[in-house]
């Protein structure tokens, strides 16, 4: 009893009984606390259109004469516009699982009672977060949809706090007619909210809030004063110390920082290298650690694009998913194609040196030159299994990309090949009438992206990270993290994995530009690409 008599417990019991009321107090005050996923939605401005008047004037709005629009108003005498805002009211995050809706594509049905949708437009959020627009921008059965009384919207990932807007034009009732938004979150609500008008001004603190105020704070300077006691400070569960080395593909070397930085400020006492050399290489490293250490696992994890090509060579060597990620094709700024895409048919031409100038496909005046990444890259595996699909492409050929190297002055086209990514994006960057080929996040981090085009491919655009599951894009492949057998518990090898697919680190992942593997929404996907890597070994 008296070992637990002292000045540490006693301030730690009694700073859990303040708690204790508090969270009493919260609960009588209000017995119905709200669900912690709500999203909430109200009509910002619901005003004729076309009659004359200004739209949107008196409502906030920049005010926008409809006189130009009357060729359109034509037969729409009783139109109205409606601003609708959209956001997350809740106390958490939603991705786009949380939707329950029937609908695998959408999630949310905006309902109107007596009016028809003419037309839609999303506005841009406020906090600049664009990659929300993204969500709306393909077109098809994933994008943004509407008919008769209803517009069904994509499956939008809302942050706290975070809203969109969406201006909408009808006719066929009057203004201030029904409008509501349906659907189900898993554990929340979707329901009607009432923003502050102007002229309301509310209290900074109600009677009660005062009391719960004044409580937590008591409560807060108890605590303060057992946590400023010296003590050893505890990692957070599952994190271990040691050394682990993480080598492979130069495609995920950026997720690969952002996960070794995040690991080692949560889990002090660990140690991570990052030598990201190229997927070859890091297989070929791994493979190399294992024979050394051939009764344990080495503290190495090797990255690949894509499931390992040489078999027989890593027979020791175990994959787990990491993520899904898309790939493009840039050209120099200076190649300006119709609808700035090419078809896989007309590529496989270009790389087997059928066409050498950019005339000839309508692209302007330029020589093509190719930029390849080296023959063991995971990145130009992908492409040649993706995009050639068996079409041989012209051979190495020049040194400096730009001229023919001695012994191939005879050759149909310039081609050239480079150790990562970034060198890859640099030169197609650098040189007029470049061709070539990177991971997708890779190219929108580049420093000098602008002096690139992306390229659509078979007349499809790449996704964005939260569409790569469902997109028929075809340059896609998953990401995989290979391992000297299986770790053992416990190692920080085995840690290190077990952080990459929880919430933490597949965050992190997706931020990095990739769809994690370990989302329900993306693990059938990975699935299937694995299925098909594998039958096409076979075949």
């Amino acid at each position: 009893m008296d070992e637990w008599l002292t000045a540490e417990n006693v301030l730690a019991t009694l700073s859990a009984l303040l708690g204790l009321a508090a969270t009493a107090v919260t609960v009588w005050y209000r017995p119905r606390a709200p669900h912690r996923k709500r999203i909430g939605y109200r009509v910002q401005m619901d005003t004729p259109f076309g009659r004359g008047n200004d739209a949107g004037e008196g409502q906030g709005l920049t005010t926008v004469r409809v006189g130009a629009f009357s060729n359109f108003l034509e037969g729409m005498a009783d139109a109205t516009v409606v601003l609708l805002r959209i956001e997350n009211d809740g106390a958490e995050s939603i991705v786009d699982s949380d939707y329950t809706s029937r609908d695998a594509l959408h999630g949310l049905t905006v309902v109107f009672a007596d009016r028809t949708v003419r037309g839609v437009a999303v506005t841009q959020p406020e906090d600049n977060a664009e990659y929300l627009m993204e969500h709306f921008v393909p077109s098809g059965p994933a994008g943004i949809q509407y008919s008769d009384r209803e517009i069904r919207l994509p499956r939008i990932p809302l942050n706290r706090d975070q809203h969109f807007k969406l201006l909408i034009l009808l006719t066929g009732g009057p203004v201030n007619s029904g409008v509501r938004v349906t659907g189900g979150l898993q554990g929340g609500d979707v329901v009607p909210n009432k923003g502050v008008s102007v002229d309301e001004k509310p209290p900074l603190f109600s009677r009660h809030a005062k009391w719960i105020t004044g409580i937590l704070a008591a409560y807060v300077m108890v605590l303060t004063s057992v946590l400023v006691w010296p003590r050893d400070t505890v990692p957070p569960r599952g994190c271990e110390k040691g050394k682990l080395t993480l080598v492979g593909s130069t495609a995920f070397s950026q997720a690969a920082t952002a996960l070794e930085l995040a690991y080692e400020k949560d889990c002090p006492g660990s140690e991570i290298e990052i030598r990201m050399t190229g997927t070859q290489g890091g297989l070929d490293a791994l493979a190399a650690a294992g024979r050394k250490e051939p009764d344990s696992s080495p503290a190495m994890i090797a990255f690949s694009d894509g499931l390992k090509t040489r078999a027989e060579n890593y027979v020791d060597l175990k994959e787990s998913f990491v993520a899904l990620s898309a790939y493009t094709l840039v050209v120099n700024s200076s190649v300006k194609l119709p609808e700035q895409g090419l078809s896989r048919r007309r590529v496989q031409q270009i790389f087997a040196g059928e066409h050498t100038n950019w005339s000839e496909l309508d692209g302007g005046t330029d020589d093509i030159k190719l930029i390849s990444r080296e023959g063991d890259s995971g990145t130009r595996d992908i492409f040649e299994r993706k995009v050639l699909r068996g079409t041989k492409a012209v051979d190495d050929t020049s040194r400096d990309c730009e001229t023919l190297r001695s012994g191939y002055e005879d050759a149909p086209i310039v081609h050239c090949e480079r150790d990562s990514t970034n060198e890859v994006l640099d030169a197609v960057a650098r040189i007029p009438g470049a061709l070539g080929y990177s991971e997708l996040q890779s190219f929108k981090k580049f420093q000098d992206k602008s002096a690139m085009t992306v390229l659509r491919l078979d007349d499809v655009a790449p996704p964005s990270t939260a569409d790569i599951g469902a997109s028929v894009y075809p340059f896609t492949e998953v990401e995989y993290a290979y391992t000297y057998r299986s770790p053992l518990p416990g190692s920080l090898t085995d840690s290190f994995l077990t952080f990459m697919t929880r919430e933490g680190g597949q965050s992190i992942v997706e931020h990095a530009g990739h769809a994690p593997c370990e989302r329900i929404t993306m693990y059938e996907s990975c699935r299937k690409k694995m299925d098909d890597q594998l039958r096409e070994r076979h075949e």
